[in-house]
């Protein structure tokens, strides 16, 4: 029992420190948590709306290119545009909640590189890919795991998925909407990004399957 307890403080810890680090690691020195209505909203609650929203997507443009169709090529090349990390401008490309407005719902999944649970909900959503035509996945965690992203995008093979995007957070997402329950945890907003549902921990397709557009 102790020994699952260590576990999941471990994977839970690049979440638990992000009132401390997130105020250094927002792009473009974007503070939305300096505007006095974001703070006075409590995120978390059914209905809320959705906080801002940025992050730094990763695109593996070196080895997925040769499969990708027209469309993903199109959203391939935005990543060789230079980035707000320039230390990583040749992997990463800024995206926000305006590029996601679609008219379809969005499943904002928060996990861990490094845990098992969010691997196996990654490879739920890969296997049922062909269900979100319009409801779009993004799969966002601390900058703090940054160097882990990678290998976990093409483990999954993200950049073949129009509607699937995989980065870090850039606008204290995680810090206005993270429960600190249990990982992964997604949030699922309608196309007005209203919030409808939280899971934290394990989830079946089987449950999703009402709110994929």
């Amino acid at each position: 029992m102790f020994s699952k307890i260590l576990f999941v403080a471990g994977m839970l810890l690049p979440f638990l420190s992000l009132g401390q680090k997130q105020d250094n690691i927002t792009e473009k020195g974007h503070h939305p948590a300096h505007n006095y209505d974001l703070l006075q909203t409590d995120y978390k609650q059914q209905g809320s709306p959705m906080p801002a929203l940025e992050f730094m997507a990763y695109d593996d443009t070196t080895t997925e290119n040769k499969q990708l169709n027209r469309k993903e090529k199109k959203r391939a090349k935005r990543s060789q545009l230079k980035s707000a990390d320039s230390s990583n401008a040749n992997l990463y490309h800024l995206v926000k909640a305006k590029d996601l407005n679609n008219n379809g719902n969005l499943f904002i999944m928060m996990f861990n590189p490094t845990c098992l649970h969010c691997e196996d909900a990654a490879f739920m959503f890969e296997k049922n890919i062909e269900l979100f035509k319009k409801t779009q996945i993004v799969l966002l965690a601390n900058k703090l795991m940054s160097e882990y992203i990678p290998d976990f995008a093409q483990r999954h093979h993200v950049a073949r998925y129009p509607s699937m995007y995989i980065g870090y957070d850039s606008s204290q997402y995680i810090d206005n909407t993270f429960l600190y329950q249990a990982l992964p945890q997604i949030n699922i907003y309608n196309h007005e990004r209203k919030l409808l549902k939280t899971y934290c921990g394990e989830v079946s397709i089987d449950t999703l399957k009402k709110y994929i557009d």
